[in-house]
């Protein structure tokens, strides 16, 4: 399968089409598409354009192609129902979308020497809470700070962060990934993130991935990965600061300025409180139990607004600007038309 075959598959799936639905929007057999995707017949120019317009893209989707790195994915959090074809789809997304960051950095000159975070031991639950210490030590947040943006905090460490689209709600059950890719930590996550405390908690989440060395095999690594975040995002002097140290009751205005300064949700909030000890296990069932009462298992009062990277897309028209890359490359990376990419400018009357 060539890369134009495989750009072609893709996109239909994505598309959630099948073989004889593609051919029934292009007037061929579905053995037709087949072929095509297969690298067996190459399209012309004007076949590409009639891809285009049955499934409602660009022409470019059809034809770039980048040098795709090889990926473990060992870091990769998902739920059970994520499988067989959407499963190796997301994978093959997951891999363009790497491949594409990192031939942009690379024109921009990017060297892994401008990577700002380092791995820490951990054997324990409690050393996944003092790794998170001395991460936000080392990256000089004081322990009494809320982290305001956290994606812009990341990348400013090096960590490139991937939000990747989802089309049709196809890939809901994908949680996370994170894995170094060339010597390069990369996190991604999904762009329709409604929630931005979850967003934030799985970001932090796949961090730990990224930094602890659990040399400890008995330990579970997602409930490490989740006491560090937890840590990381609400530090036990912060909470000591806003909680105190023992409390029989917690009422819900506090935490919901909790959450709406530090940006975590209340549920993440009263469980780390349970950690600390500072709630006991009845006092934590029964504000779990109202919380559910009042406002459903999944929902809860105030919404954080998830954060956006806007990296990728900065460097582009950098290098668009300064010549480095022609409009039509820089267009390419974007998947976007030239007067969609000139908006971009126009839009804030520049």
């Amino acid at each position: 399968m060539n890369e134009i075959g495989k750009n072609l598959k893709r996109v239909r799936l994505l598309k959630n089409l099948s073989l004889n639905d593609a051919g029934k929007l292009l007037n061929m057999s579905a053995q037709a598409v087949s072929k095509y995707e297969k690298g067996e017949i190459n399209p012309n120019s004007q076949k590409l354009i009639e891809f285009a317009k049955a499934y409602n893209v660009k022409t470019i989707e059809f034809i770039k192609s980048y040098n795709t790195p090889t990926m473990k994915f060992t870091s990769f959090r998902k739920r059970k129902r994520l499988k067989g074809q959407n499963l190796e789809l997301l994978k093959e997304i997951i891999q363009n979308e790497v491949a594409k960051y990192l031939e942009v950095i690379e024109i921009n000159n990017y060297s892994d020497n401008l990577i700002k975070i380092k791995k820490y031991n951990c054997n324990s639950y409690e050393e996944a809470e003092e790794a998170a210490i001395k991460f936000r030590n080392d990256i000089k947040i004081s322990l009494l700070q809320p982290i305001s943006d956290l994606i812009n905090t990341l990348e400013n460490l090096g960590i490139i962060i991937i939000q990747i689209h989802n089309p049709n709600n196809k890939f809901d059950d994908f949680d996370g990934l994170s894995e170094v890719v060339n010597k390069i930590p990369v996190i991604v996550l999904l762009d329709e993130i409604n929630d931005g405390a979850r967003q934030r908690f799985t970001i932090a989440h796949e961090l730990g991935h990224l930094i602890l060395n659990i040399s400890n095999s008995n330990l579970d690594e997602e409930k490490v990965c989740n006491r560090f975040a937890s840590s990381f995002l609400m530090p036990k002097e912060a909470i000591i600061n806003e909680f105190g140290t023992n409390r029989n009751n917690i009422s819900l205005y506090e935490l919901i300025t909790f959450k709406n300064e530090y940006k975590v949700s209340i549920r993440a909030t009263i469980y780390r409180l349970k950690d600390l000890n500072i709630i006991s296990e009845y006092t934590y069932k029964n504000i779990f139990i109202n919380l559910n009462k009042n406002f459903g298992k999944k929902s809860e009062p105030v919404q954080i607004n998830p954060e956006k990277s806007y990296q990728f897309r900065k460097i582009v028209h950098k290098l668009e600007t300064d010549n480095i890359i022609s409009l039509s490359k820089a267009c390419e990376f974007l998947g976007v038309s030239i007067n969609e990419y000139n908006n971009e400018n126009n839009n804030y009357g520049y």
